[in-house]
């Protein structure tokens, strides 16, 4: 009896075993995924693996990159609207962490360089639409940037930063214009430039300081318009074409190749 036990345990572990491919990839009766799914590359290398329920991915899926290293890691929940993900390197490291709602990026996201591994930039999210903080550093680990966002707009404070710390640049956003004050720094925390925006236009007298505190030259704008440029020096024109070329753009990683594919 013990010897017929032990043979039908061993038969029903390789029958485990060898289960064809079939067992993967299965459709109901209205043609939705169920069960275990996974498709490869070209190159035979597993693309992604996962678990449905409904066509809808169920608890731990993994995708992959073409050498077959971890690409991403997404734990989604039992409605299948949540996901926490973590999306890596190919060496394995982590490159950026957060949650996705029905593959939309929601609530904190971090970023971290390929090179050092440390925390490059943070971003707050609202199903898809950016809302809130986003904020990037030095390797070093001190702030660079903050940009505040509502309701995917730019709206609140812009500011920027020296390696050092210092404050290096500061305005503000209403509803995607600039509004207020606005003041450039030089490196040792003295003013370089301050002056004023209306609806994201020039207003008003805007001054160029020395290092030692005194007045190098001043701008009159009206409705963003300069009435004196040609008083300005190249270099301080060259601030302002920076100023405008640049105003709250943050450069982020695009994780739509970590996604789950649409097909199957």
């Amino acid at each position: 009896m013990r010897t017929f036990l032990l043979g039908f345990l061993v038969f029903i572990c390789a029958v485990a075993n060898s289960q064809p491919d079939t067992l993967f990839n299965q459709t109901d009766a209205n043609k939705l995924k169920q069960g275990w799914w996974k498709k490869a590359y070209p190159n035979g290398k597993l693309m992604y693996k996962g678990f449905f329920r409904d066509d809808k991915p169920v608890g731990t899926m993994y995708r992959y990159f073409e050498n077959g290293a971890v690409k991403a890691i997404l734990i989604y929940d039992a409605k299948s609207e949540y996901a926490r993900a973590r999306l890596l390197y190919e060496d394995g490291n982590l490159a950026a962490e957060g949650v996705f709602y029905n593959s939309l990026k929601d609530s904190t996201w971090s970023y971290y360089s390929y090179y050092d591994r440390s925390l490059t930039a943070t971003e707050n999210y609202q199903k898809g639409l950016r809302h809130g903080r986003m904020t990037n550093y030095y390797n070093n680990g001190i702030v660079s940037e903050i940009l505040d966002w509502k309701n995917d707009k730019k709206h609140g404070v812009w500011e920027q930063y020296f390696p050092s710390g210092k404050l290096k640049m500061k305005g503000s956003y209403v509803d995607q214009k600039l509004e207020g004050d606005f003041l450039v720094n030089y490196d040792n925390g003295k003013p370089y430039l301050q002056g004023y925006y209306v609806n994201d236009r020039r207003q008003g007298k805007w001054t160029f300081f020395t290092e030692n505190g005194t007045v190098e030259a001043e701008m009159e704008y009206v409705n963003g318009t300069p009435l004196n440029e040609d008083q300005l020096t190249e270099k301080q024109q060259e601030l302002f074409r920076t100023i405008d070329a640049n105003e709250g753009k943050f450069e982020e990683p695009d994780e739509s190749n970590f996604l789950i594919p649409q097909g199957r």
